[in-house]
């Protein structure tokens, strides 16, 4: 019986002996990875990088106290707030901007330089470039949104208030272009945002305005009727109380008309302030090689992969074969009933064939 076993020294001998199955499974699988890198379209990645800045809004007075805190005050930094800071100039609002639906409709929608056409300066928006076929063309932006998402990693640090953009594609100068794209989109909605908010700060301060100018001159036209009406009021005691809170009116309507005007002039300034609040670190160029496929690598996984599989390939055929010599009757009704599993099944395909032949 330990005759029939087969030791480790007889499978590693009949390994060697089937050494040209080996080196044949291992250059198939090269080949094939080799194959398949030259078949699949290559990849190139860009990379974008800008940094945020304060916008100058404050916090709450509350809030900003609470974010100077000991203890707390890490942790605000950490999520982007702490005092005088705005949550809508942070790293992690800019991230999710970037993956909001109306700014990717806006990315999808840009003209951008079109790698199909040999034509210098040629541009189109996405859905041309992807080549998406659709006749509602609402379905086709979206299916463009989900493609930029899986072409497009966002990436921030909340320390330094950095935001990446990479963007792959399989064409280097679309790469570079999506990149780019969405950061003059996230500028443009900056500015977008700020306008609106001085601009609705500006009409109500203007309001405001008006409204405190009135009752200025309103409080300086009682105080004037009062020294009219009353020329000896200083002998008076009960007209020196009234002059006194007469004239407290017209000061405080003064302040409040000063304070409301200065206001007024900074939302205007702020209306027109075409200052940027981000600023752009690095925009992206087109790399001058691709990302994938890295052929080198390639080739390497595909040998070890491939001598591993032609190893299991030689043990396999040597096992059987093993198998084979000790267990004759087996084997051969095993080799019999494959001829005819095989003969079945060209019989069922010839039948097919013909039966879907037309006739004459």
């Amino acid at each position: 019986m330990d005759s029939d076993r087969l030791t480790l020294t007889a499978l590693v001998a009949g390994i060697l002996a089937r050494w040209r199955d080996l080196v044949w499974v291992a250059v198939g699988v090269v080949a094939l990875a080799l194959l398949l890198s030259l078949i699949l379209p290559p990849r190139y990645q860009s990379q974008a990088t800008f940094v945020t800045t304060d916008a100058g809004i404050q916090l709450p007075k509350g809030l900003a106290d609470l974010a100077t805190q000991p203890g707390v005050s890490g942790l605000a930094s950490q999520i982007g707030l702490g005092a005088g800071s705005d949550p809508s100039t942070s790293p992690a609002f800019y991230a999710h901007l970037l993956a909001s639906r109306e700014l990717l409709t806006r990315l999808v929608l840009s003209r951008l330089p079109n790698p199909r056409t040999e034509t210098p300066g040629d541009s189109a928006d996405l859905l041309a470039i992807y080549r998406i076929r659709q006749k509602d063309r609402k379905r086709g932006v979206e299916i463009a949104i989900k493609r930029v998402k899986r072409e497009m990693n966002v990436g921030f640090d909340v320390r330094t208030n950095f935001v990446s953009i990479v963007v792959n594609s399989r064409w280097a100068p679309v790469s570079a272009a999506v990149a780019n794209r969405a950061v003059e989109l996230v500028s443009a909605f900056n500015s977008e945002q700020r306008l609106s908010r001085a601009r609705a700060r500006r009409l109500f301060l203007e309001s405001r305005v008006t409204d405190a100018q009135a009752e200025l001159r309103a409080a300086e036209a009682g105080l004037r009727n009062f020294y009219e009406q009353n020329r000896l009021w200083q002998s008076s005691p009960g007209l020196i109380v009234e002059e006194r809170r007469v004239r407290r009116q017209v000061e405080t309507a003064s302040d409040l008309y000063l304070s409301l005007r200065r206001e007024f002039e900074s939302a205007r300034i702020d209306e027109v302030n075409t200052t940027p609040v981000i600023t752009v670190v690095d925009r992206a160029v087109p790399p001058r090689k691709p990302l994938w496929p890295r052929r080198a690598a390639i080739v390497l996984t595909a040998g070890i992969l491939g001598a591993g599989l032609g190893l299991l390939w030689a043990a396999a055929g040597e096992l059987a074969s093993h198998w084979a010599r000790q267990h004759p009757a087996d084997a051969a009704a095993l080799r019999d009933s494959v001829r005819r599993l095989l003969r079945e099944v060209g019989g069922t395909l010839r039948r097919r064939r013909a039966g879907a032949t037309p006739s004459a």
